[in-house]
């Protein structure tokens, strides 16, 4: 090797050195970068719950909490929704697309090199009559260049796409969790109206029974035909209320059956009543776990943090934008030449660039991304002390549900002790028409408080799961079963 190649291999070495500290530089100054995320005020986060807590009940729900309602057509509907909802279908496809997208704002962290390689066979001909006058030449070269820019603001995207991954993730729970309360809640809807139903029937039968012998006694001459009327009319309006329940109770399994995807005209449910549904007692934790369990929470706080992204992106626009190049060319008289020992050539190069004039716009940027963040912080406290205000209504009110419904209960067996003693009293011409006919509203009424009692307090236990996180967790990826088999 002669001095010029010495030479040329040094001045090789010295741009490799510089290539290499600019990018170990410019890597480490992305590396330096940190994001300042706002945090909540300790003030939003209680302590301890305030409300009546069922201390023999299980804490925090788990990700099958439709089980503990133990009826067997819940489960088998639970598990149909979830393989055929149509919603939760697309839920899978979004995750899926989710983690697409994360995965190639990790690429984008790379450099991403751009080859060429081509290959041109050179033929000269001497024409001054010698005896080497055609000498065939073959060269071939080989160009490489990448370019890699925004080497600073790089590692900030990603720290978005990441954020952007977990609202996502979380958007698809909530949606999952909804839609499997939503789906419970239709059941037991079902079930409501076929219960009403049933209780119309017996109102009906009950003032037939006093239309029967109001009619005698009418006959008789003993009460006025006004008597007759006025029970012909309440006859008429439980006939009526019948078939508004009905036609209720086919809207109902229409809504629970679009919920499975699927038509109402081949589907039905089994059940028939309320009755044996058992009501469930939970209980939630310490109250800071509700933060990463609840999905709609960590869907505002990964919203807070993409916002957090772009103030720090509208930031580093001030800084210097740094691009990186490098090429190499191999060349050689002949192929095998070429294989064996090529001349090669290697170029590496930084660039660094400022915008020094922009009309103020990058400020501009910046003072709205504040803003931006600031409302950001604002939504996420408020979702916040919103969830934990309702798990403290949903505490107290479960309590309040249960105690009315005793008090419900025993209201309606001294509704049906009441109207019987009414109807016995009426017949025996005793009790006047006025008191037969109070005691039969009473009892109509008082059926349709118990049942009105019950759903209300299953209602209430779905909204309280929910309210939970439905046995989620930001921090387990296998909860993510939540939407899926």
């Amino acid at each position: 090797m002669n001095q010029a190649d010495d030479h040329s291999v040094s001045i090789g070495h010295k741009k490799m050195k510089r290539f290499l500290f600019i990018a170990t530089a410019a890597f480490g100054l992305s590396a330096c970068v940190s994001i300042n995320v706002p945090e909540l005020p300790e003030a939003d986060i209680p302590e301890d719950w305030l409300g009546p807590i069922a201390e023999d009940a299980e804490v925090w729900p788990t990700l099958d909490w439709w089980q503990n309602f133990q009826d067997e057509e819940l489960n088998s509907i639970v598990k149909s929704v979830k393989q055929n909802n149509l919603d939760l279908q697309n839920n899978r496809r979004n995750l899926e697309a989710a983690q697409i997208a994360l995965r190639e704002a990790g690429f984008n962290l790379l450099p991403i090199p751009a080859v060429r390689i081509g290959t041109d066979a050179l033929y000269t001909e001497n024409l001054g009559g010698s005896e080497s006058d055609n000498s065939p030449n073959s060269a071939v070269d080989l160009v490489g260049s990448f370019t890699y820019t925004d080497i600073i603001s790089k590692p900030t995207s990603f720290e978005g796409a990441i954020a952007d991954f977990q609202s996502r993730r979380a958007q698809v729970a909530n949606t999952a969790l909804n839609t499997l309360g939503t789906a419970a809640s239709a059941y037991f809807q079902i079930l409501l109206i076929r219960d009403q139903i049933l209780a119309a029937r017996q109102n009906l039968e009950n003032a037939e029974a006093i239309g029967r012998i109001t009619q005698a006694r009418v006959d008789a001459g003993v009460v006025v035909p006004i008597n007759a009327l006025q029970q012909q009319i309440a006859i008429e309006q439980q006939r009526t209320n019948i078939q508004s329940l009905q036609q209720n109770e086919l809207s109902a399994r229409s809504s629970l059956a679009l919920i499975l995807g699927r038509t109402v005209q081949d589907f039905d449910v089994e059940g028939d009543s309320l009755v044996d549904i058992l009501v469930p007692a939970l209980r939630p934790g310490i109250p800071s776990d509700l933060i990463r369990r609840r999905p709609d929470l960590v869907q505002a706080e990964a919203d807070l943090q993409r916002t957090a992204v772009q103030l720090e992106l509208s930031r580093l626009n001030f800084f210097p934008s740094i691009s990186l190049t490098g090429s190499a060319n191999a060349s050689s008289a002949s192929l095998s030449e070429l294989l064996s020992s090529p001349d090669t050539v290697i170029t590496l190069g930084a660039n660094l660039s400022q915008l020094l004039l922009d009309n103020g716009a990058r400020q501009r940027d910046l003072q709205q991304n504040r803003l931006a963040l600031e409302n950001s912080l604002n939504l996420y406290r408020r979702a916040v002390l919103g969830a934990f205000n309702e798990v403290e209504v949903l505490l107290s009110n479960i309590q309040l549900l249960d105690e009315l419904g005793i008090v419900a209960q025993r209201l309606l067996v001294q509704a049906e002790e009441s109207f019987r003693l009414a109807e016995v009293r009426y017949a025996e011409g005793v009790a006047d028409f006025q008191t037969v006919l109070t005691a039969q509203n009473t009892l109509f009424a008082q059926r349709i408080a118990v049942l009105n009692n019950k759903i209300q307090q299953l209602n209430s236990m779905i909204g309280f799961y929910q309210a939970l996180g439905g046995g989620w967790d930001a921090d387990d990826e296998a909860t993510m079963s939540i939407a899926s088999e």
